[in-house]
């Protein structure tokens, strides 16, 4: 049996990955914080937007009235003639 011939690039290869590793598990926790942080500003906007469709419906509210207010004044007005 021929001896095994050794990589000689073996060290520097296992250096890599180990390099390699080491960054994939620092971006893996950067991107668990980055989450969080969605989580925490979505949960902080949760209430604008509570806000803002409750401002959506009176402003609905508020057109659907003054039409309602110029129709009655045109039927009035006609009536009135």
């Amino acid at each position: 049996m021929p001896p095994a011939i050794e990589n000689p690039y073996e060290e520097r290869q296992t250096l890599l990955l180990e390099r390699i590793i080491k960054n994939v598990d620092l971006l893996n926790e950067a991107l668990m914080e980055m989450n969080r942080s969605f989580a925490d500003i979505n949960n902080h906007n949760q209430d604008i937007t509570i806000v803002a469709e409750m401002w959506n419906g009176y402003h609905r509210n508020v057109d659907f009235n003054l039409q309602n207010m110029e129709s009655n004044n045109t039927a009035s007005n006609h009536h009135a003639m």
